[in-house]
């Protein structure tokens, strides 16, 4: 009897260093696109609240912030009203792969909720999205919130590919147009 294989050791994290070089840039985006500097330290969802979905306030209670071991973002306006967001996210694959399974089960497990940002009620209807074959794992979801100046409908789409993830979060042309241009950008998994 030959004796068994040990599993291959699980990758390690990238460092937030690393991940930089990896995110989107407007020469990968093309015309049209406007780099937006964000101050990370400003707080921005310290008032933002939900009601009417379990899993996603338990979400927001158990204070996950830092839910990756490493995390890098940028963001971009394009033909100035429509946005794009990305994160890259990196861990343990397995890591990476339950706390995605576990954020976006929360985020479609009720197909409508309320979200209070300050004193403003917003209603948000969620459904599940189509996702590319592309990595390891995909997800994704549309949610369409009724704001006071009318409907906005964002499309938030995950790949992990290894130890990992890229988030692209915006309008959903714009999502579903960049995902393989940010999945292609991460570093071959061995």
């Amino acid at each position: 009897m030959k004796p068994q294989a040990k599993p291959a050791a699980e990758a390690k994290p990238l460092a937030e260093d690393a991940l930089h070089p990896l995110l989107l840039t407007q020469a990968d985006l093309g015309s049209g696109y406007v780099h937006v500097q964000e101050d990370s330290s400003s707080g921005k969802f310290d008032d933002v609240s939900v009601q009417g979905c379990p899993s996603l306030e338990q979400l927001g209670q158990s204070g996950e912030v830092k839910m990756f071991a490493a995390k890098a973002e940028t963001s971009f306006t394009y033909d100035r009203d429509a946005t794009l967001g990305e994160e890259l996210h990196s861990d343990r694959p397995s890591v990476l792969s339950s706390k995605l399974r576990k954020l976006f089960g929360a985020y479609t497990s009720c197909p409508t909720y309320t979200m209070t940002a300050g004193t403003t009620p917003i209603e948000v209807k969620v459904t599940k999205s189509a996702t590319p074959d592309l990595g390891d794992e995909q997800f994704a979801y549309t949610s369409t919130m009724e704001l006071p100046s009318g409907a906005q409908v964002l499309k938030t789409m995950a790949v992990r590919k290894g130890n990992v993830a890229v988030m692209l979060v915006g309008a959903p042309a714009l999502v579903d147009r960049h995902m393989k241009t940010a999945v292609g950008k991460l570093p071959a998994t061995g």
